[in-house]
């Protein structure tokens, strides 16, 4: 766990794949501010989840793997790649592949059955965008001439893929980072928000003040109150319209169409157990606060 809060620590110098992609707008977990927050915190973040905990298990396999297709000599880093130029753009290949030419990288990956469509033909660059920006920026860094995708998906489909040097759009990322560490990073100015997540992310603690909006605000809040209107009477249409065809289902499970295929199903749930919070409270207190922990605080934006 030190070398991990080490590894951390140290990506805070520089630019990383996964980093440039969330710069992009491409990353379906974190955003350019995401990155702005994780560079100029003092703050180590170790957040996993069981995608990330199950990418790290199978990155030796998944090599292994490759190594054993296409027969050859796999190694595994043991420090980033840092840009010749910048010392702020850094790469952290999974593995090197020593082949009888020039050593290309090997990035590891793996992906749930219900990603496969994100994914094209074997040996085409035909790969999700946040990788595709990884493997650009990380040829540019270590100077490759390819880099291999090895996917596993769904725990049983094995592909490759590869990605072959695209100057153009390797330049486009190295100025995007350049100008992201630049004029975000060392300037200390936060990247624009793109969602609630990251206002929050930034605002989050209230200091019971006003302030007078402005008339672009005012204009922003005229058409939040009027798409708030529509999607009530959306959802109110939705709700009758269930209703409606509950209320012709009956008892009925499986609602179907003229040539027998599926539209609708209106089953049971398996019944589940209601844990009585309160009475726990009230009957076992000292063993309710024993297993507390004070959540994290929230601020909650209303519509006056």
């Amino acid at each position: 766990m030190e070398n991990k809060q080490e590894w951390l620590r140290e990506r805070k110098n520089y630019l990383g794949g996964t980093d440039l992609a969330a710069v992009c707008g491409l990353s379906p977990y974190r955003t350019a501010l995401d990155v702005y927050l994780d560079k100029t915190s003092e703050d180590i973040a170790c957040e996993t989840n069981s995608a990330m905990h199950w990418g790290t298990l199978l990155e030796d396999v998944i090599a292994e793997e490759y190594g054993r297709v296409r027969g050859c000599r796999i190694e595994k880093p043991s420090a980033p790649i840092i840009h010749s130029k910048y010392q702020f753009l850094g790469a952290n290949i999974d593995r090197w592949v020593i082949s009888t030419n020039s050593p290309y990288i090997l990035e590891c990956k793996t992906a749930g059955f219900t990603k496969v469509k994100e994914w094209g033909d074997s040996g085409t660059d035909q790969i999700p965008e946040s990788y595709l920006i990884q493997c650009a920026y990380y040829a540019s860094i270590c100077d490759v001439q390819k880099i291999d995708i090895a996917v596993l998906i769904g725990g049983q489909d094995f592909r490759i893929y590869t990605y072959e040097r695209t100057k153009e759009l390797e330049d486009k990322l190295i100025k995007i980072a350049c100008n992201f560490w630049h004029n975000h990073i060392e300037k200390m100015i936060p990247p624009k928000c793109v969602n609630t997540r990251d206002t929050f992310n930034l605002f989050p603690q209230s200091h019971n003040c006003e302030i007078v909006a402005e008339s672009n605000i005012m204009d922003k809040w005229e058409q939040l109150k009027a798409a708030r209107a529509e999607e009530s009477k959306i959802a109110y249409t939705i709700e009758q319209l269930k209703t409606d065809i509950q209320e012709f289902m009956r008892d009925y499970d499986v609602l179907i169409d003229n040539q027998g295929n599926v539209i609708a199903t209106w089953k049971n749930t398996t019944p589940r157990s209601f844990f009585d919070l309160k009475r726990f409270k009230d009957e076992a207190k000292d063993l309710y606060l024993k297993y507390t922990s004070p959540a994290k605080q929230s601020r909650v934006f209303l519509i006056k």
